[in-house]
């Protein structure tokens, strides 16, 4: 893991940017070669995409890191990419959920700072468990943020488990993101909220009472069970 870090992250032998292909760093890494150096067209205008081809390429190793085998079971890794709070959203994330906990981090260090331009020392990834579900926290600079094209559904068995996860989830979050159960927390990771039952409900075979549900629940923020319940019976 170090020494693919290390090639991603930086090295004193990457003079030239690092091409936006992860088996260049890989051949660096094995042979000691530098990449091939594309030729310039903008250099002052490339340079910033050239710090997030090599962000990103660091968020692909954490990826490749948390894609491992179990007696032929693969295991997937969500990763967050945030500005700088990654220790934060894990440590808050890890508050709320049961049987969860942080399980272990990497800094950032100076080799290469010219390139991620990042404090050395400061939090490169945590690596946390959501009640059984993995996920990594990427500092990766502002130029990435979240929005709701992807978002966390979590399948609650009853009302008191929607409104805990929604109060606690949207506390600190945007209010104009909140509607028919999805909305955004306070780092911008926009969640899902939904009771088991209306999942039941919205594939019934009773088309008329599926769809007064789907419009009962298109007309709410937090999903509702009693009032989507009457809906689907047509009260």
């Amino acid at each position: 893991m170090d020494l693919f870090h290390e090639s991603l992250v930086g090295s004193a032998s990457l003079e030239a940017p690092p091409c936006p292909c992860w088996r260049c760093c890989l051949r660096t890494w094995r042979g000691n070669r530098k990449p091939q150096r594309r030729e310039e067209v903008a250099p002052a205008s490339l340079s910033m995409m050239f710090n997030m081809c090599h962000l990103i390429h660091t968020s692909l190793l954490v990826c490749r890191m948390s894609l491992t085998t179990h007696a032929g079971n693969l295991t997937l890794t969500t990763v967050l990419w945030f500005d700088t709070q990654a220790e934060e959203a894990a440590k808050f994330y890890t508050s709320v959920f049961p049987n969860s906990k942080i399980l272990r981090s990497q800094r950032y260090s100076k080799a290469g700072q010219e390139v991620h331009g990042q404090e050395p020392g400061s939090i490169l990834f945590v690596e946390f468990d959501l009640d059984g579900h993995r996920f990594s926290g990427l500092n990766g600079g502002p130029h990435v943020t979240f929005n709701h094209a992807v978002s966390l559904m979590i399948d609650c068995a009853d009302q008191k488990e929607v409104d805990y996860y929604w109060g606690k989830l949207s506390e600190g979050g945007d209010v104009t993101k909140q509607e028919c159960g999805w909305l955004a927390d306070k780092f911008g990771v926009s969640w899902q909220v939904v009771p088991k039952r209306l999942k039941e409900m919205l594939v019934s075979e009773d088309v008329a009472a599926a769809g007064r549900a789907s419009v009962a629940m298109m007309g709410m923020k937090k999903l509702d069970i009693e009032g989507l319940e009457k809906a689907f019976k047509g009260e």
